[in-house]
């Protein structure tokens, strides 16, 4: 454990003075890197007799108050493993509104539509467009080839011939082979023309916007990973820009966040309550000028952490309803803001583990990988995680039993946080643990290539 309550002096030139500065509980990496080989060094000068072996820590157990409550934190290794049900599929959910004031049919229709056709990708879109193409001439050509005079009063017209005077006219070609005969037929020519037309502007319209909105394909770890890093217990969730250099993404923004529900009986009328609590995880890092590989986002698990002090199975802990996840980044060719989010649950906290280097560096060639089988491939680590114990809030008063729930949807959901993140709901007590969050997810920090 780095010494946290050393100060590390430094000289500093402001203007014509010189001063010392001193860095108290600073939490930068250099600080605690330098903090903790200064520790290691003094142990090792201590162990001159060798009887206890450098590779395993010393310290096993420490005990600290935590909201006034002895907590006994141990080095622990292991703690839980992989949840037999994927992420995936235990995030899978399908909420609707009732008891609301629509819109119409049609614009329900009209936004389904337009939200299916902006989702699909520039070839799929253009067999589309061929598609409907093909079927309204051959419509047409076949309304025209059921009449006595067919299009251009001449009853000797093939059906070929009228599917090509169809296709001459709603593409605005007119070869002047074949022109129509009589106030009907004129009509519905300028009926085809203008079908075409809408047509071909709403496929222009797609490709326009699939063309300049940008895009990005961000990959996460199937998990959280908890271990010791500089001595202090932290979240790890790595991210990657699956694209790398042929989609660069510059000024990388990531906020992370955990909701709680909490079910307490009110001390005015007795009932049982629900809270719905979103609360900022900070991050060590939460900016990045570019992500053209992999990026470990971290937060450390200390005093100023939320979930300092708790273990995921006992309360408070198991009140956690899911971690969300949310990375903002600019596309660097089009300017455009571009967006992917995740969420996750206690059951995907490995603790006591982290994860695989992932990069891969040839000195030779001076090329650089980032193997991404290895984004959620964890190894055992130690990390200080507290003992079980009785769960006791701070107050000392008893806690209700909190059953576990089946692996998928309750009651609970992220439309909570749409509403109030801090709305009180009142609702029949239940037993609460770990919900899932309805979250879908799409996918260079401090593993960046060297160069």
């Amino acid at each position: 454990m780095p010494i946290r309550g050393h100060s590390t002096t430094s000289i500093s030139h402001t203007g014509s003075d010189w001063k010392l500065r001193q860095y108290r509980h600073s939490t930068s990496a250099l600080h605690g890197a330098l903090e903790l080989q200064q520790s290691l060094s003094w142990e090792k000068e201590l162990n001159l007799a060798g009887d206890v072996e450098q590779s395993k820590p010393k310290r096993r157990s420490r005990t600290e108050t935590v909201d006034g409550r002895k907590v006994t934190f141990a080095l622990m290794k292991e703690v839980n493993q992989m949840p037999e049900i994927s992420r995936k599929e235990r995030l899978q959910s399908d909420w609707r509104n009732i008891n609301v004031d629509k819109s119409s049919a049609y614009q329900r229709m009209q936004h389904e539509l337009q939200q299916y056709l902006m989702q699909q990708s520039i070839p799929l879109l253009t067999l589309y467009y061929l598609a409907f193409f093909l079927l309204q001439n051959a419509f047409f050509a076949a309304f025209w080839y059921s009449t006595e005079d067919k299009c251009c009063d001449d009853p000797n017209m093939t059906f070929a011939e009228i599917f090509n005077f169809a296709v001459q006219t709603s593409s605005t070609i007119g070869y002047g082979g074949y022109w129509p005969k009589g106030y009907f037929n004129n009509a519905l020519v300028v009926l085809v023309t203008v079908l075409s037309i809408c047509q071909a502007t709403v496929y222009a319209g797609l490709l326009f916007f699939r063309f300049i909105t940008p895009q990005c394909n961000v990959h996460f770890s199937e998990v959280i990973t908890m271990s010791n890093v500089l001595g202090r217990p932290c979240f790890e969730i790595r991210i990657g820009n699956a694209d790398g250099k042929a989609n660069k993404l510059i000024n990388v923004d990531a906020s992370l966040c955990v909701t709680s529900v909490q079910e307490y009986e009110d001390p005015d009328d007795y009932t049982a309550r629900k809270v719905v609590q979103t609360e900022d995880l900070q991050l060590a890092v939460s900016t990045q000028h570019k992500l053209n590989g992999v990026w470990t986002i971290r937060h450390f698990v200390d005093e100023k952490s939320p979930l300092y002090g708790f273990r995921f199975d006992e309360f408070p802990g198991n009140a956690i309803y899911s971690i969300q996840l949310n990375v903002k980044a600019i596309q660097e060719v089009t300017k455009g803001e571009v967006y992917s989010q995740t969420a996750y649950q206690v059951h995907d906290i490995m603790i006591g583990h982290r994860f695989v280097d992932m990069a891969i560096w040839d000195p030779k060639t001076r090329r650089g990988f980032f193997d991404y089988d290895k984004l959620s491939a964890i190894q055992p680590s130690f990390v200080w995680y507290p003992t079980p114990g009785c769960e006791v809030r701070p107050d000392n008063s008893p806690v209700v039993e909190h059953s576990r729930r089946d692996s998928g949807h309750d009651e609970f959901s992220d439309h909570y946080n749409d509403e109030n993140n801090n709305t009180t709901t009142t609702t029949k007590k239940t037993d609460v643990e770990n919900g899932e969050a309805n979250f879908r997810e799409h996918e260079n920090g401090d593993e960046t290539m060297k160069a």
